[in-house]
């Protein structure tokens, strides 16, 4: 049972409870990666190898840029849900599509799924799939009028 609100939402169901705080958990520990990989941090860069290290700090400065706006803007997008806010889809879809476009050339234009490893293709397309889902709650939500 759907109850309307004088801001004509319906009331916030569980679900969406759930769903924001586990996509702010999932891309806040991406986000706090990100920082550890842009700010150079040891504890980060000594889990590494040699190899992926200077692989890297090889890349094209771009793909930095958009691991940082996929989990930024996921992170956006969960705090939006959570204020209920339709941007939150918006959100999600921007991490998404960064997401996407880093995957695609750390997997399939370098040699990134060499010197990472075949892990490194199963943890994208499950931070893709995540992603995806992520917006699709978004919009389910909004289409709903649990967020607006």
């Amino acid at each position: 049972m759907n109850v309307q609100m004088k801001s004509g939402l319906t009331k916030a169901p569980w679900h969406l409870w759930a769903v924001g705080v586990l996509t702010l958990i999932w891309n806040g520990y991406g986000a706090s990666q990100w920082y550890m990989q842009v700010t150079k941090n040891l504890s980060y860069w000594g889990n590494l190898t040699l190899e992926q290290a200077q692989y890297l700090q090889a890349q094209p400065v771009w793909t930095e840029v958009a691991f940082g706006v996929g989990v930024w803007t996921g992170v956006l997008g969960a705090l939006m849900l959570l204020m209920r806010r339709k941007l939150a889809f918006n959100a999600f879809l921007a991490s998404l599509t960064a997401i996407v476009v880093n995957t695609i050339y750390v997997q399939f234009m370098t040699n990134g799924r060499e010197i990472m490893g075949m892990g490194s293709l199963y943890a994208a397309i499950t931070i893709i799939v995540v992603a995806a889902a992520s917006a699709a709650y978004a919009r389910f939500a909004r289409m709903r009028g649990i967020i607006g």
